[in-house]
């Protein structure tokens, strides 16, 4: 029998997660997708200007045949630095008229890319140069399979969150939310064993150094940063000075850090 292609593509994937919820959620697919345990989960950052954050997920098909796929988040399919600031550019625009990120249609683009021969090389190469922020594990020996998560679970939870954040959000609901809140969902969810990276765990949730959901330490600061000519930043480029803002008041979404699991919280 020909292997789903959702699955099991032969030549390079990269589909909207809508599309790929989609199909793996058919009367058709959705058995075969509820057997398909996830093992583990690696939360990554590519080394470049936009610092972009992706989830690299392991999974096993109940033929034994590795599954490895990539969910992340971006303002737009195909985001590279020119699309980024076009993005740049209308969130500005929605800022100034007042209108919110949905009003201004600026719906994110969730999307979920499979490997075509089983390994990350494909994805990996993708993105570049990356470091791993974190990995998450959840099958051994001993766990019963109804408590590991599968492709199925994992289809109905990126699908809630997209559901109750579908915009790109430059200072909330970017790429590092998506990749953090899948995460710790599914790790609150099933039994799990979390291992942070010993030297890079500090970066997650991070640009140039600084924590981007503590905006609202900064927010007026950041927003007339942002109105520098985006001729003459074509990546965004934050003044050293302002992360000092973020560092000392040290909030999160407008709320004060206690300590540095706080900071990792998603709420």
């Amino acid at each position: 029998l020909p292997r789903n292609p959702h699955l099991f593509p032969e030549k390079p994937y990269i589909a909207s997660l809508d599309a790929w919820a989609a199909n793996l959620q058919t009367d058709e697919t959705f058995g075969e997708a509820e057997n398909c345990t996830v093992e583990r989960i690696v939360h990554n950052k590519a080394v470049s200007d936009m610092e972009h954050e992706y989830l690299v997920v392991y999974a096993r098909h109940p033929s034994g045949s590795p599954i490895v796929l990539c969910v992340d988040r971006n303002a737009q399919a195909d985001m590279d630095q020119a699309t980024s600031s076009q993005y740049i550019s209308n969130f500005l625009t929605s800022r100034t008229s007042g209108r919110t990120p949905e009003e201004a249609g600026l719906i994110a683009f969730d999307g979920v890319e499979v490997s075509h021969d089983g390994t990350p090389a494909p994805i990996l190469e993708r993105h570049g140069p990356s470091l791993e922020l974190n990995t998450v594990t959840f099958t051994s020996l001993l766990t019963p399979p109804s408590q590991v998560p599968n492709l199925l679970h994992l289809t109905i939870l990126l699908s809630v969150i997209r559901g109750n954040f579908p915009a790109y959000i430059l200072l909330r609901h970017q790429c590092y939310f998506f990749a953090r809140a899948t995460l710790l969902s599914l790790a609150s969810l099933f039994p799990s064993t979390e291992t942070p990276h010993p030297e890079n765990a500090r970066l997650q949730g991070t640009w140039r150094g600084a924590h981007v959901s503590l905006f609202d330490a900064g927010k007026t600061a950041l927003q007339n940063m942002l109105l520098l000519p985006l001729v003459e930043f074509p990546v965004l480029l934050v003044p050293a000075g302002l992360f000092a803002i973020y560092s000392t008041v040290k909030l999160y979404d407008g709320h004060s850090v206690a300590d540095h699991r706080e900071r990792l919280e998603v709420r």
